[in-house]
């Protein structure tokens, strides 16, 4: 009993850190460097999923991590779309494996649309799309009431948001 409560603070904890790494992301003009701290987050808060036990959303986590980092990697070429076209089929499957009705759509978006900017798209536009994941994101958390993730997401949305306009202005 005492040992759950030390993976649940743990867990949470670790969750914690992981908010802020993702939120220092936000913060970063440069697309690179945005990848490497938002690839650190989500593998930390994969980390979180697994320690209480949420396979599913831990692989999914894990898998956006390197995913975002491999987005990185892979300038161009084949390599490229057949890596991005696999990530967004492993989203597919795992949304067709955890299918909870038609809420499952928005975090599928979210993941998908976030896997084809970090691909494909130059480092504004990419946080543009970016945008549309976090209000997919936002609905799913207010739909399941999951506060915490859905002040997270609001604050990580406004940062990204004061990031586009100073990339807009020329200020980085």
């Amino acid at each position: 009993m005492q040992l759950d409560a030390v993976y649940l603070n743990l867990a949470y904890l670790i969750g914690g850190v992981g908010i802020m790494v993702e939120w220092r992301a936000y913060w970063l003009s440069g697309g690179l460097a945005f990848r490497r701290w938002s690839a650190a987050g989500a593998l930390l808060w994969a980390v979180q999923y697994l320690l209480l036990g949420a396979w599913t959303a831990g692989l999914t986590m894990a898998s956006t991590a390197l995913r975002t980092v491999m987005s990185g990697r892979l300038e161009k070429g084949m390599y490229k779309r057949w890596v991005a076209a696999g990530f967004v089929a492993l989203f597919t499957g795992l949304t067709a494996f955890s299918w909870q009705g038609p809420v499952s759509l928005l975090p599928a978006f979210a993941v998908i649309n976030t896997t084809l900017a970090l691909f494909y798209l130059n480092n504004r536009n990419m946080r543009i799309a970016l945008l549309a994941s976090s209000v997919a994101w936002i609905g799913n958390d207010y739909i399941w009431q999951a506060w915490p993730a859905l002040l997270a997401e609001s604050v990580a949305m406004g940062i990204n948001l004061r990031t586009i306009r100073k990339l807009y202005a020329g200020q980085f």
